[in-house]
């Protein structure tokens, strides 16, 4: 960028952190950071913030807790109070644009219409094949006119965005009319950092690698659920174990399937060769990646994949599904994709990698030089900056003059801060 920007930032999942078992608050807390690490000035409003160490001095985070009424009323009484807030400081501060990050789809950015500021929505991840946010108890009725209802706020959403940001191709999913809005659509995957997500030292040295073949492992790490594909890959283990007695499968996470799954394992003669390692920490995620053969996420229609790319950026081979966003995270040449619910092709796809430390190593060194130079966090906000920029050369909005600014002290501030200074 040829200068920085002044951004806004409303953000509308329950916490943004860095370090909470929350996809969307640690994905919002990573473009946050790495903007502003790249000389922006951001003013976040969000819900809750739980974060170890201190955002950047050049972002300014203003809390609206979530008051009581019911889910309806808190979310509109929410985006009342952004409005306001946004209101209140444009009155000091000259603003670039708007950015709503993930998720999209609670309609946030409506209330911020007819702020004459370009709005950039995203990133939007895919959609589940059986969409988790419907409300499966609800009547058949019902459930339509939830539906209908959310697609109108999308629809409306979109319809008044500047820029569209998907993570894969699989999130044109989440847009309510492909066509209408294909020249505002840019594809940005999810940064990672990856001096955290790397390959231990000697992760390809021959001692390394026959040690490993010696005991391999097959790493799942994720929610204990059906939709992430754990029965296809109990049903397909025996197979791969029978091939390989000493072969151990990890399974690493929590969910309320978690005991029908023990159940399930305890009944296979290849029980003893499976490792419930429960719910991990963040940070210990990259151990768990360095230490297994290949990772596995055989989902039904991942919305992105966030653990594949992790494991990829630790150089490892994965074998996943053909769906969702892993359809298009997962090179050939990195690993293998195998149809949903097929167990036998699942099991014949670990049972190739095994065979094969030489290929594994191959993949994990194509996998890891992908991640560096698509999806590091530097590579991916400097993608982002060339969208802004040409969002801005191409919007009559923002081609106004800028005003003095008057940039506020970067500090955490409460919603009732704001009223105060209303």
């Amino acid at each position: 960028m040829r200068r920085p920007l002044h951004i806004f930032v409303p953000h509308c999942s329950d916490v943004l952190t860095d370090h909470l078992p929350h996809g969307d608050g640690l994905i919002a807390h990573g473009f946050i950071t790495n903007l502003a690490r790249r000389g922006h000035q951001l003013h976040v409003a969000a819900q809750r913030v739980e974060v170890r160490e201190p955002l950047p001095a050049n972002v300014t985070v203003h809390e609206i807790p979530l008051r009581g009424g019911g889910p309806l009323f808190s979310r509109l009484d929410y985006m009342l109070r952004v409005r306001r807030l946004l209101s209140r400081l444009k009155k000091h501060c000259r603003f670039d644009l708007v950015h709503q990050l993930n998720p999209v789809f609670t309609g946030l950015s409506l209330s911020l219409a007819g702020s004459d500021l370009p709005l950039v929505l995203g990133t939007y991840v895919a959609r589940w094949p059986d969409d988790p946010d419907a409300i499966s108890s609800a009547g058949k009725w019902v459930g339509r006119a939830l539906d209908y209802g959310r697609n109108v706020i999308c629809d409306a959403q979109q319809r008044r965005a500047d820029v569209l940001l998907l993570t894969t191709p699989a999130a044109r999913n989440r847009l309510s009319r492909p066509k209408a809005v294909s020249d505002r659509v840019h594809i940005l995957p999810h940064g990672l950092d990856t001096g955290l997500f790397s390959p231990d030292a000697a992760w390809d040295s021959p001692d390394r690698l026959q040690a490993e073949q010696q005991k391999p492992s097959i790493l799942f790490f994720a929610n204990v659920l059906r939709r992430k594909g754990i029965y296809t890959l109990i049903d397909a283990f025996p197979s791969v174990a029978r091939e390989f007695p000493a072969c151990v499968l990890r399974i690493a996470g929590d969910g309320p399937e978690l005991a029908e799954v023990r159940r399930r394992v305890g009944a296979l003669p290849c029980a003893g060769q499976v490792e419930f390692l429960g719910r991990r920490e963040r940070a210990q995620a990259p151990d768990l990646y360095r230490n297994c053969s290949v990772y596995c996420l055989p989902s039904y229609g991942e919305p992105y994949g966030m653990t594949a790319a992790e494991a990829m950026s630790c150089a490892r081979a994965v074998v996943v599904t053909q769906a969702g966003g892993l359809e298009h995270l997962v090179h050939d040449r990195g690993g293998r994709r195998v149809p949903v619910g097929d167990a036998v092709s699942l099991a014949n796809a670990l049972s190739e990698l095994l065979r094969n430390p030489t290929e594994r190593r191959a993949m994990g060194h194509y996998n890891r030089q992908l991640v560096e130079t698509t999806m590091s966090w530097d590579r991916v906000v400097q993608q982002l900056e060339e969208i802004y920029e040409h969002t801005l050369q191409s919007v009559p909005s923002a081609l106004y003059g800028r005003r003095h600014r008057e940039v506020l002290p970067a500090e955490r501030r409460s919603d009732a801060d704001a009223q105060e200074h209303a």
